[in-house]
């Protein structure tokens, strides 16, 4: 897949076009029917890429490996555009998602190590793109970590 593709689908899902794959066809929703004429440029590069459009729509659909003691307890992610709380505007809450576990599975196992997000935000940052998830407060589950 070309970085062309990836970066066209999310500048417009940015715009409120909604991408989706059912069966073998990309199916486009539009807020507004003047977005689909302004948009006729990017509609038809990815038209001509459809076989990328569906395997990126495919793959950023794919839930990553949880970290250690980290339980999933629903991946519902929402449509870009995504404001989270913190004056951040997310575009590829796929991508997002599995950026925030790796610093969850991070803080998890090196306490010690700064990441500038405690575990309860990093889990409240999840939840803001859809992703509910529990850490078990076992002792020793999380190789040696603390959860807050």
């Amino acid at each position: 897949m070309t970085v062309a593709v990836a970066q066209t689908v999310l500048e417009v899902e940015t715009l409120g076009v909604q991408l989706r794959v059912e069966a073998d066809k990309v199916v486009m929703r539009f807020p507004a029917e003047e977005l689909r004429i302004e948009l006729s440029g990017q509609l038809a590069f990815l038209r001509t890429h459809r076989h990328e459009v569906m395997n990126f729509l495919r793959e950023r659909d794919v839930i990553p490996a949880m970290p250690s003691c980290v339980h999933l307890v629903s991946w519902n992610l929402k449509k870009p555009p995504v404001a989270i709380d913190v004056c951040s505007l997310v575009t590829d809450t796929a991508l997002f998602a599995q950026s925030t576990l790796e610093q969850l599975r991070i803080a998890l196992t090196q306490p010690k190590r700064w990441l500038g997000w405690t575990v309860p935000q990093l889990i409240d940052r999840l939840a803001q793109v859809g992703v509910t998830i529990e850490v078990s407060q076992e002792t020793g589950f999380c190789e040696g970590s603390k959860s807050g």
